[in-house]
């Protein structure tokens, strides 16, 4: 997955690359640890729509809106792989102990949860060497993603 990139001008080029994303994180699920997606990128870049696709994807029903204020929230999927979602937004914190507190670090021993980090180079001291890097770019209305 490393080096791979999409070009996302339109909704279904972001869903054609979450489920790609998704599919390589199912097939290296249940090695007793969650699936970590590891997002940066600048504000309005896509981080939170592709963390929606991806709860759709996972077959959340509910609205997913960024926690930035509540910085971690947590959903029930529909899915055989990956049965939560946690979805974490790291720009309000200051340093990472500070997510630490909300149980972290359990999350990410959890097998069958899927943890997607928005701001994931605030904490990334936090991730674990397996998580996925994924870089979010806007250059003028050029968007594009990037695992890194």
């Amino acid at each position: 997955m490393k080096g791979k990139a999409w070009d996302i001008s339109s909704i279904e080029q972001l869903e054609m690359a979450a489920q790609e994303i998704l599919a390589d994180l199912k097939a290296k699920a249940g090695h007793n640890c969650a699936g970590v997606l590891a997002l940066s990128g600048d504000l309005g870049a896509g981080k939170t729509t592709f963390t929606q696709t991806i709860g759709r994807m996972l077959g959340i029903e509910e609205s997913l809106t960024s926690p930035t204020f509540v910085i971690m929230k947590k959903y029930q999927t529909t899915d055989d792989c990956f049965r939560q979602l946690i979805h974490v937004d790291a720009y309000r914190l200051s340093s990472p102990e500070e997510l630490r507190v909300l149980g972290f670090a359990s999350d990410l021993l959890e097998t069958g949860n899927l943890v997607v980090v928005e701001w994931a180079d605030k904490v990334s001291t936090l991730l674990p060497p397996s998580a996925v890097k994924l870089y979010f770019n806007l250059d003028g209305t050029r968007r594009t993603l990037s695992a890194i």
